[in-house]
C-alpha cells in the first residue's frame, strides 16, 4: 500500500467511538481512521472513500453488525472485517463469525486492536499487487470440499454424541475445513491473543455444538462444483497431496519447537489453489489445463531418442503470468487474514520453492521438503512436470529415516 491503509470504525454509541479516538490517536501516522456512528453512515463513507478496514459493533438499530459487513463484502469485497462487540447470544456469534475476518470482545485493550488491524493489514499486503486478488482473497468466506468428505463430515456431525477428537478426525482430511475451522477459532473472542494451529483444540475451544451449527445451519463449507478444467478428480488429488505432505511434515518436525504446526502447515500448504479455484474457476481452470499440457509435452519430447530434457514452468509461474499473483501468495494471505499462526502463513507462502531443502531446518523448509517428496512419489501438483526425483542422497540422515519411515507407514494395510 502506498497510501496510508484507511480504517473504519462504526458504533452507535458516540461515548465508544471517543474512546476510540483517544486510544488510538497514536497510530494516526500508520493510519487514516474515519468514525461513523451507525450502519447507514458507514455505508455513505465506503461509498464515497475505499476503506481497507471497517471495525464495527454488533448491537446497532437498523443496520447490525453483521448486515453492515454483508453489505461491505458486497461493495468492497477487498475490505478487511472487523466485529468489535460485547455480548451477543450464540446464534449471533456463529452469524458474525461467518462474516468477520477477526472478532474481538468489548472492552477491547488498544494493543488487542492494534494487532488485529495489522493482521488483516498484513494479509492485504502478502498478495501481489493485483487489486483484483486481493478483492478475491478477502471475498472468500467459504472453500470448496469433495463431496465424499463433507458427506462423511456431515455424518459425523449428525450424531449428538459425537466428540471434538472424533469431529476433528474427519476434518483432518479436508484442508478446506480445517482451514475455516481454523479461522472461526482464530477469529473468536476466546483465544486470548494465541493463534492456534491444532484442529482438535480449535473443535474443543469451538464446541461441538458450535461447530455442528457453524457446519449444518451457517454454510461455512461448500460442495465441490466440478467444471470442465477443474474436475473432481483434481481436488481429490489435491487433497491427498495435502493429507500425504502433513503426515510427512509432521515425521520431519519429531523433537522441534516447531512440531505442533507441522501437521496443519502441511495439511494448508496447497489452500490457495482452493483460492483461486473458487474466486477466479474458469481462469484458474485453462491455467492448470496448460500446465498439465506443456508437462505431458515435455514429458513427450524427453522420451525421444536422444531428445534433451527441457525445463517447464511451474504452476505458480503460470499463475503469475496470468493473474498478477500465485497459489502460494494467494493461500498465505488467506491464512494470514483468517488468523492463522504466522509460521504456518509462511510455510504456504513457501512450500513451492525452486530448490528443494536438504534439511528441515524450520516449519517453512520442512513443508517444503514434504512437498517435494510427495510430489515426487505421487505425482505433481504445482510443481514442473515431469517431475524430477529427488537426489536424497544429499538430505540429512534424519530427513532420510523419517522419510523412509512415512513410506513404510503408507505401504502398511490400514
Amino acid at each position: 500500500m502506498t497510501q496510508k491503509p484507511h480504517v473504519l470504525f462504526v458504533d452507535d454509541e458516540p461515548r465508544v467511538l471517543d474512546g476510540l479516538r483517544r486510544m488510538l490517536r497514536g497510530q494516526r501516522n500508520r493510519w487514516e481512521m474515519s468514525f461513523a456512528s451507525g450502519g447507514a453512515e458507514a455505508l455513505l463513507l465506503i461509498a464515497e472513500r475505499h476503506c481497507d478496514v471497517v471495525v464495527t459493533d454488533f448491537r446497532m438499530p437498523e443496520i447490525d453488525g453483521a448486515a453492515l459487513l454483508e453489505k461491505v463484502r458486497k461493495m468492497s469485497p477487498d475490505t478487511a472485517r472487523i466485529i468489535l462487540s460485547g455480548q451477543t447470544s450464540a446464534d449471533n456469534v456463529m452469524r458474525v463469525m461467518t462474516l468477520a475476518h477477526q472478532f474481538l470482545n468489548k472492552p477491547a485493550a488498544p494493543d488487542e486492536i492494534v494487532e488485529a488491524i495489522e493482521l488483516v493489514l498484513g494479509a492485504q499486503e502478502t498478495t501481489s499487487t493485483s487489486a483484483g486478488i486481493i478483492s478475491d482473497v478477502s471475498g472468500v468466506s467459504t472453500l470448496p470440499s469433495p463431496p465424499a468428505l463433507l458427506a462423511e463430515l456431515l455424518s459425523v456431525l449428525e450424531d449428538e454424541t459425537a466428540s471434538a477428537s472424533s469431529i476433528s478426525k474427519v476434518i483432518e482430511g479436508d484442508p478446506a475445513v480445517a482451514a475455516k475451522i481454523l479461522n472461526l477459532a482464530n477469529s473468536s473472542a476466546h483465544t486470548a491473543g494465541r493463534r492456534l494451529a491444532d484442529i482438535t483444540q480449535a473443535v474443543a475451544l469451538l464446541g461441538t455444538n458450535v461447530v455442528r451449527g457453524l457446519v449444518l445451519l451457517h454454510d461455512i463449507v461448500s460442495v465441490f462444483t466440478e467444471r470442465v478444467h477443474l474436475p473432481t478428480a483434481w481436488l481429490n488429488a489435491l487433497n491427498t497431496h495435502s493429507v500425504q505432505t502433513a503426515q510427512l511434515a509432521n515425521r520431519l518436525s519429531t523433537g522441534e519447537s516447531w512440531a505442533p504446526h507441522a501437521f496443519t502447515a502441511g495439511l494448508l500448504h496447497e489452500v490457495g489453489q482452493l483460492v483461486l479455484a473458487t474466486s477466479r474457476p474458469d481462469q484458474f481452470g485453462i491455467i492448470i489445463s496448460e500446465w498439465r499440457q506443456s508437462g505431458e509435452a515435455a514429458g513427450a519430447v524427453a522420451n525421444a531418442p536422444g531428445a534433451e530434457a527441457r525445463d517447464t514452468p511451474a504452476l505458480c509461474e503460470l499463475e503469475s503470468a496470468r493473474l498478477g499473483t500465485s497459489h502460494s501468495d494467494a493461500g498465505a494471505s488467506l491464512l494470514s487474514l483468517w488468523g492463522l499462526p504466522s509460521d504456518i502463513v509462511e510455510a504456504a507462502a513457501g512450500h513451492a520453492r525452486t530448490e528443494t531443502p536438504t534439511t528441515a531446518g524450520d516449519l517453512t523448509a520442512a513443508v517444503a521438503l514434504a512437498h517435494a517428496v510427495v510430489e515426487q512419489d505421487f505425482g505433481a501438483v504445482c510443481g514442473t512436470l515431469p517431475t524430477s526425483p529427488l537426489d536424497e542422497e544429499t538430505l540429512g540422515p534424519s530427513e532420510r529415516h523419517h522419510i523412509q519411515r512415512w513410506r513404510a507407514f503408507l505401504r502398511t494395510p490400514r
